[in-house]
């Protein structure tokens, strides 16, 4: 990238209903100029939600964000969820709890999206929008469904989270795999303050494999929270093998690159599936960049500008 820092930011903390404390980092238009964060020029502000074993700074894509959203009139909230990092410390009130991707339910995340948008509207932004990378995808979606706030979404790099398990466990299915890991849970145990005892699986239970024999991604997971992937959103709504129905009425687009691994459909195909699943729809799949979407960092961030912008003219078209 051209530079190796972002936009001046502020890192900000608040609380889920379950008092479990979410940090994360606020980028406001001239924020220099106010030290009261509910002060801002912008009344728009988009919610990113990282995916698997993320966190709120990690993909580069969010730098050049902090500072091209809010040049347009846009301000970001980057956060961390429950699931971030794989395996870290998290506070419930005052008490310690190991969270993280490798052992935290999948399902926790709607807590964490919830208590986001509810810091937001705290500050009295007008128009907020989720944002979801990888996994966060799947989550924002499940949360638009569930939910009765209407907010649009963007969607970096979705996949087809069972048909990418599916490649992984071949020849074994994923519903056999479940099948299979709730047969040899082990019994629950009452639990203690820092407990660091988890049933971790063998790292062949979850992962991906890319468009070559040098892309192999091993995921470490605990039983439970694989289960909690494997029988969740995650599985359902972007699943092409077995389709959902689905309608979420909002405005979405979706950035699909032409060389992401996680792909086992060409991106048209995956912007097909997509584009009968909301009020409007809008894709960009000309583009050729990886999963991270790294190297084309600008020119997406620039069309999805483009589209914030005019949400409301578009119904199903490639943003250019």
């Amino acid at each position: 990238m051209k530079s190796n820092y972002s936009a001046l930011g502020r890192l900000v903390t608040f609380r889920t209903t379950e008092d479990f404390e979410i940090i994360g980092i606020l980028f406001q238009k001239n924020s220099h100029k106010y030290k009261d964060i509910s002060l801002h020029d912008n009344k728009r502000i988009v919610i990113h939600i990282h995916g698997s074993f993320g966190n709120f700074y990690q993909n580069k894509f969010i730098w050049y964000m902090s500072e091209m959203y809010c040049n347009d009139g846009i301000d970001f909230l980057s956060i961390n969820t429950s699931a971030h990092d794989g395996l870290s410390e998290g506070y419930y009130g005052k008490n310690l709890k190991y969270v993280g991707g490798a052992i935290t339910d999948y399902n926790e995340s709607q807590k964490d999206i919830e208590a986001a948008i509810s810091f937001v509207q705290e500050l009295h932004y007008e128009d907020i929008i989720l944002q979801g990378h990888s996994l966060g995808c799947d989550k924002i979606i499940d949360y638009t469904i569930r939910s009765k706030n209407n907010l649009d979404v963007i969607l970096l790099s979705p996949a087809d989270s069972y048909a990418v398990q599916e490649n992984w466990m071949y020849p074994q299915t994923v519903c056999e795999q479940i099948k299979r890991l709730r047969t040899s849970q082990r019994p629950p145990k009452p639990y203690v303050w820092g407990d660091a005892d988890f049933d971790w699986l063998n790292p062949k239970e979850y992962g991906a494999h890319g468009k070559n024999n040098d892309w192999v991604y091993n995921i470490p997971v605990t039983r439970e929270t694989l289960l909690s992937i494997l029988t969740g959103s995650a599985f359902k709504y972007l699943n092409m093998k077995y389709p959902q129905e689905f309608f979420a009425n909002v405005n979405a687009i979706a950035f699909i690159g032409k060389n992401d691994a996680l792909l086992f459909v060409t991106p048209k195909e995956l912007s097909d599936f997509l584009s009968k699943k909301f009020k409007s729809f809008s894709s960009i799949t000309d583009i050729d960049s990886d999963h991270d979407i790294i190297g084309a960092e600008e020119e997406m961030i620039r069309r999805i500008i483009k589209w914030i912008k005019a949400r409301d003219s578009f119904q199903s078209e490639q943003i250019n």
